[in-house]
């Protein structure tokens, strides 16, 4: 297994670190395999953009670190996928230079209709390969994997697909305990190629935290769905990749009025990195 450390919330102003070239110094202390961040983050760097992009690449290397890029393409007009398509063929090229190993996906608009959900998700396998990247469809909200029912037919017509499992996501769309659901959420195990390892719950995406005993049921849940993803993976004769990704608010809980964090952001991520360490080696 492969641990990577995500940047969310932790890269940037108000973050513990304002730059990502920080980040990545920290992380190779940490023993993380590598780096995950969204091309975003690159605004927090200082210089001209292909500078920027050589010295993290090159400060990556050098500390030993894997890179793996979020892509997520956010068009002025929302609902074409030929916009979509255009800025995720752009940030494909960034996440090359960058020498990112995997792509992790937020993948066009959960308003495509089927037929250009599938011309959209091919097109942007097809562009990720040209540069030698896997391009890995997230199971995220407001997304064409929005949902297991689509997803699952989705990966049908799709059988050379893998995922980016963040089965959070599900759990809030659902709206239930997914136990009549099962066989959709483990399939995507089967077929994911990284995950995103964050125990949600009904009402949310992330639960307060995942060590409070309220929340073992859930946590019990996600174990079985990250075993069946590292089994899957293991089979191809992969690496077994995952990031522990608990996230700043709105995904945390505040108090109201003083907008106190109800935990720490580093030590959720942290106790989630033990706890897969624990379990999976």
């Amino acid at each position: 297994m492969d641990q990577f450390r995500t940047s969310w919330g932790l890269v940037g102003p108000g973050g513990p670190w304002p730059r990502l070239s920080d980040f990545v110094e920290d992380t190779a202390k940490e023993g993380y395999a590598g780096v995950e961040f969204p091309l975003a983050a690159l605004t927090f760097e200082e210089g001209a953009a292909d500078q920027v992009i050589n010295t993290l690449r090159q400060r990556a290397a050098q500390k030993g670190l894997q890179v793996i890029v979020q892509v997520a393409t956010r068009p002025a007009e929302y609902g074409s996928a030929r916009d979509h398509l255009a800025e995720f063929r752009k940030q494909a090229a960034v996440a090359a230079a960058l020498g990112a190993s995997k792509l992790v996906v937020h993948a066009g608009s959960d308003g495509f209709d089927e037929g250009t959900a599938v011309s959209y998700l091919r097109d942007c396998m097809a562009a990720a390969a040209d540069h030698g990247l896997a391009a890995l469809m997230e199971t995220h909200r407001g997304r064409l994997l929005n949902d297991p029912w689509r997803c699952a037919r989705l990966m049908e017509a799709l059988p050379e697909m893998r995922l980016t499992l963040d089965l959070s996501h599900w759990h809030v769309i659902v709206d239930r305990e997914p136990l009549d659901l099962m066989d959709l959420f483990d399939e995507a195990a089967r077929r994911s190629g990284h995950v995103h390892a964050r125990v949600g719950h009904e009402k949310g995406a992330q639960v307060p935290h995942p060590g409070d005993p309220h929340w073992a049921r859930h946590l019990a849940l996600y174990r079985r769905w990250w075993s069946i993803a590292r089994d899957a993976v293991q089979s191809r004769g992969g690496v077994f990749t995952v990031t522990p990704e608990y996230g700043p608010p709105p995904y945390m809980n505040t108090r109201p009025f003083s907008h106190e964090r109800d935990a720490d952001l580093l030590d959720l991520n942290r106790w989630m990195r033990d706890r897969l360490t624990e379990w999976f080696g």
